[in-house]
């Protein structure tokens, strides 16, 4: 049994220090640093609900799905709530239920070969990929999460929920949101993190690092779901384990004044 499962310890084991701690030592474990990368506080939030995703056999289970925050304070409240999603790759489930929910959708993808149209009426494509910079590469449209806040007249909107789902680019990004402060407009934030399997530890270390400083602005991780049908070994860790982990996470400081529940 790992510490963080002993009874009485849980507290110890995974609080901002004990990862701080853990993450900075020399004898940091690949088992160790997975852990982190898949632990997740349920208690933080008490009501989470699945969104969208496909069924998939071999193991059987849905993949794609994200996880949103349903408690009062931090809920999308229906008619009157933003979403941002990065990364469709012709799966629409999120986004389409996200919409039954009520909210507003913005959906960009830059691979699919689809120019800018409303998939429903509440649904708004635009073939734009997520950057770190405004650039065209390889004759692909990229922008900044800022630059995007400002085309489309969102400068002094919250976004409730940011779902960055970009085949490794995830992590440059990251660190350019968090450099620029552009996520303290964020209110839940779900990623899907990739792994590299040929990294070393102290490479992981700095990844691992990333999403500390994440969570040390005040984002609060409440889900963390690997992908049963991405995984392999992590060969200088000496381990397998998952080649991607959703995480999703709510800021803290964004919660709602009004407490009634959303739904």
């Amino acid at each position: 049994m790992s510490a963080c499962n002993q009874q009485g310890q849980k507290e110890k084991c995974c609080s901002d220090s004990y990862w701080d701690a853990l993450l900075d030592s020399e004898f940091l474990t690949g088992k160790q640093l997975m852990k982190y990368l898949m632990w997740t506080n349920r208690t933080s939030c008490q009501l989470s609900h699945d969104i969208g995703g496909k069924m998939l056999r071999n193991p059987s289970g849905i993949d794609g799905q994200l996880a949103v925050c349903i408690d009062p304070q931090v809920a999308p409240k229906p008619e009157d709530c933003l979403v941002y999603s990065f990364g469709i790759n012709d799966d629409w489930s999120f986004e389409e239920q996200m919409e039954k929910y009520g909210c507003k959708v913005f959906a960009f993808d830059s691979t699919m070969k689809v120019k800018q149209h409303d998939h429903t009426p509440g649904i708004h494509f635009y073939d734009w990929g997520l950057g770190d910079r405004d650039e065209i590469s390889n004759n692909l449209t990229y922008h900044s999460l800022s630059t995007i806040y400002e085309k489309l007249g969102h400068v002094n909107k919250t976004i409730d929920y940011l779902k960055i789902d970009t085949e490794g680019s995830e992590w440059r990004i990251l660190r350019h949101m968090l450099e620029v402060g552009v996520l303290s407009q964020v209110r839940q934030l779900g990623i899907e993190i990739h792994l590299d399997g040929g990294k070393s530890i102290d490479q992981f270390r700095l990844s691992a690092k990333l999403l500390r400083s994440l969570e040390s602005t005040g984002m609060v991780r409440f889900d963390a779901k690997h992908n049963p049908w991405y995984k392999g070994n992590f060969e200088r860790l000496k381990l397998t384990g998952p080649y991607g982990i959703e995480i999703a996470w709510y800021n803290s400081k964004l919660l709602h004044n009004n407490m009634s529940s959303a739904l």
